[in-house]
């Protein structure tokens, strides 16, 4: 027998008052030590200059890369809030680290916002719309109830309930993947979409849902802080390896996306992005150099 609509709707605001699934004492890493580089403030475009602000979307809803301190509610953590400080310092600038709508970052670049840095998968679609500089590599991970009631199979999807986080890279690869169930006369994958990817985590921990599908940080992360409410899986197919996370800038801002790629590349090198992911333990993730809008497969 299936839950009901209003048991399931319980059952995940027990568990998220229970065990919040991104609750972490953030580890503590100090911008104050980086010091302004002049030549590569100079290169700031003069409304950024002028107002001496960095300001940068992100949905802050996906630890370990962007979520909000449990602590006072309202201040942003994570890997990106801390990439994104250290830029701002390299600057010369104050950071304006925003809250958005994971879907609606990239549409405002340029008008609202003057990064958009959410741990974006680069993508061939994205890349017709927006500029990214690569910045990590990540892989994926599915996530499960604790003991896999549902015999969830990664290599077995059609027919299956997948709770996905709406506008992600992942939402679309499961869509390819459905069409091809379809194509071959085999039932379709119910996606239950979600606005956050810790939503989406709860509603599989509630058993509301199969499996999740996201990045292998944030899964192994969520997994982790669950209490043992939920395990991960690795992926296969289409959905397996290592993909590039980028951040991104409009499309018209050739010259801020240069400089972001400076500004990212001379934090490779001083080894400010190494200690970085190194604090939030996923030493997997760096890269030798970042790239304006690299090669990518989808």
């Amino acid at each position: 027998m299936t839950k009901s609509r209003g048991a399931v709707a319980a059952a995940i605001v027990a568990l998220m008052a229970a065990a919040p699934a991104m609750a972490q004492e953030a580890p503590n890493f100090n911008p104050d030590k980086i010091t302004t580089d002049p030549a590569l403030a100079a290169k700031l475009p003069e409304h950024i200059a002028k107002a001496g602000v960095l300001v940068v979307g992100s949905d802050t809803a996906y630890a370990p890369w962007e979520y909000i301190s449990e602590k006072d509610g309202k201040t942003p953590e994570g890997i990106d809030v801390d990439i994104a400080e250290a830029m701002a310092k390299t600057l010369g600038l104050k950071l304006d680290f925003r809250t958005a709508a994971f879907d609606g970052i990239l549409p405002a670049l340029g008008a609202k916002y003057d990064l958009g840095i959410s741990a974006f998968s680069i993508s061939n679609e994205r890349l017709k719309a927006v500029n990214f500089v690569s910045y990590s590599q990540t892989g994926a991970l599915w996530a499960v109830k604790a003991g896999n009631p549902k015999a969830f199979k990664p290599d077995e999807l059609c027919g299956r309930n997948v709770a996905i986080q709406s506008g992600s890279y992942f939402q679309r690869l499961l869509q390819d993947e459905s069409q091809a169930c379809v194509s071959a006369g085999k039932p379709e994958i119910e996606m239950i979409p979600f606005a956050t990817q810790a939503e989406a985590l709860t509603r599989v921990a509630a058993d509301g849902a199969d499996a999740t599908v996201s990045g292998s940080a944030t899964i192994g992360y969520a997994a982790k802080q669950s209490n043992g409410r939920l395990q991960t899986m690795r992926p296969a197919g289409k959905l397996g390896g290592f993909g590039l996370n980028g951040i991104a800038i409009a499309k018209k801002d050739t010259a801020l996306t240069e400089l972001v790629a400076e500004v990212t590349n001379k934090l490779i090198v001083d080894g400010v992005y190494k200690e970085i992911y190194g604090m939030w333990g996923i030493d997997d993730s760096n890269i030798p150099v970042a790239e304006i809008n690299p090669k990518v497969k989808d």
